[in-house]
C-alpha cells in the first residue's frame, strides 16, 4: 500500500493522523504560547513584590549588617513597639485618620453637590477637570508647593499678615500636623469630589421632586434622600482614604525635612519607618515596624468592612 492510498484510508475511517510538531511549533503551540506571553509580567511581579515581601518579613527577625546577619527573634518587635518615636507616630496616625477623612469628606461632598445642582450641570466637566488636576501630581511635588505656601515668608503667611494674623504653619506643634491635612486635601479632595458626584447622577431626580412637593428642605433632602443613598460610595471613601493617610509619607517628609516637624508633632510610622531603615541602618527594625503597619492597615480595613456590612452601608 503507498503512501496516498494510506492517507485516504486513514481519513475515511475517521482517525485522525497525529502531526508531527518539532520543538519550536511545541513551545509556541496554542497551549504553551499563552502562558509565555504573561511570564514576563508573573516574572517581574514574583522580583519586584512577592520576594520583597518574604525577605522583609524574614529580615523583620534578624539584625542585618553588610558583615554579618544575627537572628534576633521578636527583638526588633519589642524594640519598635517601646520605641517612643514609633508610639508618637501611631498617636499622631490616628489623628491624621479621624481628621483627614471627616476635613475631605465635608469639603468633597460639599463641592460635589454644588456642581451637581442644575444650573451647573452643564459646566461640571470643566470643574470636575480643574478639581481632580491636583491629584495628578506626586505626593513630592505637593510638599514642595505647600512648603513654598506655608514656610517660613511663604504665601500663606504673607497673605494672614495683612489681616494681622500670624501663624507659623511648620514651625509649631499646632499646626504641623494641619499643614499636612492640608497639603494633602488639595491634593485628594478633587477625586472624592469626581466620585460622589458620580454617586449624586446615579440618584434619580424624582425623589427630590417628590419630596420637594412634601415640603422638604434642602437639608432634609440631602440627610434622608442623598446621604443614605450614598453611603457605599461614603463607605468606598473612607476605607480607601483610611488605608492612604495609614501610608502617608511625602508630605510630612517633605514639609519638615525629615525630621517629624516640631517635637515629631507630625511624623507618621512610614515616616518613622524611613528613618529607622535609612539614617540609622536598623533594617530589622524598619521591617518590622512595616509588618506591624501592614497589620494594623488590614485590622483596620476588616474592621470598616465588617462594620459597614452589618449595618447595609455596603448595598
Amino acid at each position: 500500500m503507498n503512501k496516498e492510498s494510506h492517507q485516504e484510508l486513514t481519513y475515511n475511517s475517521g482517525v485522525r493522523p497525529k502531526a508531527n510538531y518539532g520543538w519550536r511549533e511545541q513551545i509556541l503551540g496554542p497551549k504553551v504560547a499563552p502562558y509565555l506571553f504573561i511570564a514576563p509580567y508573573f516574572i517581574l511581579f514574583a522580583l519586584f513584590w512577592i520576594f520583597p515581601v518574604i525577605w522583609s518579613f524574614v529580615l523583620s527577625f534578624q539584625r542585618w549588617s553588610a558583615r554579618e546577619t544575627v537572628w534576633v527573634g521578636f527583638a526588633n518587635y519589642q524594640f519598635v513597639l517601646n520605641n517612643p518615636a514609633v508610639r508618637t507616630a501611631f498617636s499622631n496616625m490616628v489623628w491624621y485618620v479621624v481628621v483627614n477623612n471627616v476635613f475631605q469628606f465635608i469639603v468633597a461632598m460639599i463641592l460635589a453637590v454644588l456642581l451637581d445642582l442644575s444650573f451647573l450641570r452643564r459646566a461640571s466637566g470643566l470643574f470636575r477637570t480643574a478639581l481632580y488636576m491636583p491629584n495628578l501630581v506626586s505626593g513630592l511635588a505637593t510638599g514642595i508647593l505647600f512648603t513654598i505656601i506655608l514656610g517660613a515668608g511663604g504665601l500663606a503667611i504673607r497673605f494672614l499678615a495683612q489681616f494681622g494674623i500670624e501663624i507659623s504653619f511648620l514651625n509649631s506643634v499646632e499646626w504641623s500636623k494641619p499643614s499636612v491635612i492640608i497639603a494633602g486635601g488639595w491634593r485628594w479632595i478633587g477625586y472624592w469630589v469626581v466620585i460622589f458626584m458620580a454617586g449624586l447622577q446615579s440618584i434619580p431626580d424624582d425623589y427630590y421632586e417628590v419630596a420637594e412637593l412634601d415640603g422638604a428642605t434642602i437639608w432634609q433632602r440631602f440627610w434622608f434622600i442623598t446621604l443614605p443613598l450614598l453611603r457605599p460610595v461614603v463607605m468606598f471613601m473612607f476605607i480607601i482614604n483610611t488605608i492612604g493617610t495609614l501610608q502617608i509619607f511625602e508630605e510630612p517628609y517633605v514639609l519638615f525635612g525629615g525630621t517629624g516637624g516640631p517635637l515629631s508633632s507630625a511624623t507618621t510610622p512610614v515616616l518613622e519607618m524611613y528613618r529607622l531603615g535609612f539614617a540609622n541602618f536598623d533594617l530589622g527594625g524598619a521591617a518590622a515596624l512595616g509588618w506591624l503597619l501592614a497589620l494594623v492597615i488590614m485590622l483596620v480595613s476588616v474592621f470598616q468592612l465588617v462594620i459597614a456590612r452589618r449595618r447595609g452601608w455596603t448595598e
